[in-house]
């Protein structure tokens, strides 16, 4: 499938209906997407902030599903509906031939490698136009800006399937380990913080800056450099948080998480999440069936409609990457003072919590993740793969259907056939 989007990308311009929307990542791979800009226009530098925001705006789309898809796969959800292949998603049987998994787009649920790869493919071709000798400072103002959000947001593309996918695959090219992707966010979100030295000093710049810095503090954390994971997330500062935008006007643009598992019932959250007396945990009860009106709908209160935005980075995600950094660098007691100055800030405030050893301080810290990042960022899933943490067995609760074994995110039958 990597192929496919290369090949298709390089023959047809970005529709117009696409750069107008800013959420059309399918867009892309239609091959008889009526309305495109005639391809010459892609090398003029003029539209350099446009084919920014289509990078970004792809993005958001592949974050929407990643993020929503991952959530109702990990322990968070509960599937609560009988139709293939929404139950699938929740019951963990997602394997390598599902078509809603492989080629969905943004209309559809949960489609992901399709998605995750224009969105990543797009970022790495407008960030090579941006370097074009002949796009000057003067024909593109604000460049270094530009580069920096490009870099950015394909870092966190490579991040994504990093963390979810099994195995990965670029352009064609063999499948590898999952930390081939790791080990590319990691250099793009560091060259997106190289540049953030020289560009502008803007708010907009100081904020993809400071996503940049969440994102790379993750994705050392991701790769066991505890000691660069501490640095990146120290630089974040207070009160810093970015989302990913979403909208009501089209389906592209929907979030999918409050679509799927709360607009249409087809996911209730899952028991454990629904009394654990923490204000960070924002679950109720819907007061009303789900999909399949026998199960009674549990909703998170996070997310209050299509047009909610979805949070990607944050200073608490940081000060959780950093207390985690530390605890297992061995300093659990500086790791226990982060944990603890938040639970007390909160309202009402938390009791502090003890830990005599390194475990005990990184269990704290992964239950306090689990809390704190709920329902979101598809962080659940990646703690519960990184740490090795036992999934849940059986079955459904509700729907008595045994659960699948799928635990990452399967390589694509497709892309390994060539098709």
């Amino acid at each position: 499938m990597n192929t496919m989007v290369v090949r298709q990308i390089s023959r047809f311009m970005i529709p117009a209906a696409f750069v107008a929307t800013l959420g059309a990542c399918g867009g892309l791979l239609d091959v008889d997407f009526p309305g495109r800009i005639p391809s010459e226009q892609i090398n003029d530098p003029s539209l350099a902030p446009v084919l920014v925001r289509s990078v970004i705006g792809d993005f958001e789309c592949a974050y929407s599903n990643y993020m929503s898809g991952s959530s109702v796969h990990s322990d968070e959800y509960e599937t609560s509906n009988s139709n293939v292949p929404l139950a699938n998603w929740g019951e963990r049987t997602i394997d390598a031939d599902q078509d809603d998994y492989v080629v969905g787009a943004c209309e559809g649920n949960f489609g992901m490698q399709r998605t995750l790869h224009t969105a990543r493919f797009q970022s790495e071709d407008i960030y090579n136009r941006l370097g074009n000798p002949d796009w000057t400072d003067a024909k593109v103002p604000g460049k270094a800006g530009l580069k920096m959000t490009v870099r950015a947001y394909g870092g966190y593309s490579y991040l994504l399937m990093g963390e979810g996918f099994c195995e990965v695959a670029f352009d064609g090219g063999p499948r590898q380990p999952n930390t081939a992707a790791l080990t590319i966010a990691e250099t793009r979100l560091s060259e997106a913080i190289t540049l953030g030295a020289t560009a502008a000093v803007t708010p907009a710049n100081t904020d993809i800056l400071n996503m940049a810095r969440v994102g790379l503090a993750r994705v050392r954390l991701d790769l066991k450099n505890y000691a660069g994971a501490a640095a990146a997330a120290q630089a974040v500062p207070a009160g810093f948080s970015r989302n990913a935008d979403r909208g009501a006007e089209s389906p592209r643009r929907w979030n999918k998480l409050w679509r799927l598992a709360d607009q249409q019932g087809a996911y209730t959250v899952a028991t454990a999440y629904r009394n654990m007396n923490d204000a960070r945990v924002l679950v109720a009860d819907a007061g009303r069936g789900s999909f399949n009106a026998e199960v009674r709908l549990w909703r998170t209160t996070k997310y209050t409609g299509l047009n909610s935005p979805m949070r990607l980075a944050s200073y608490i995600e940081a000060q959780l990457i950093l207390a985690e950094s530390l605890a297992r660098q061995g300093q659990f007691a500086n790791a226990m003072t982060i944990i603890n100055n938040r639970r007390a800030a909160l309202t009402p405030a938390l009791p502090a919590l003890v830990a005599g050893n390194q475990a005990e301080a990184v269990a704290h810290i992964i239950e306090e993740r689990r809390k704190e990042l709920s329902f979101e960022g598809g962080h659940r899933l990646n703690d519960l793969l990184r740490t090795n943490t036992a999934w849940k067995v059986g079955a459904n609760p509700f729907t008595n259907r045994a659960y699948g074994s799928t635990t990452c995110w399967p390589h694509p039958t497709k892309e390994i056939n060539g098709a």
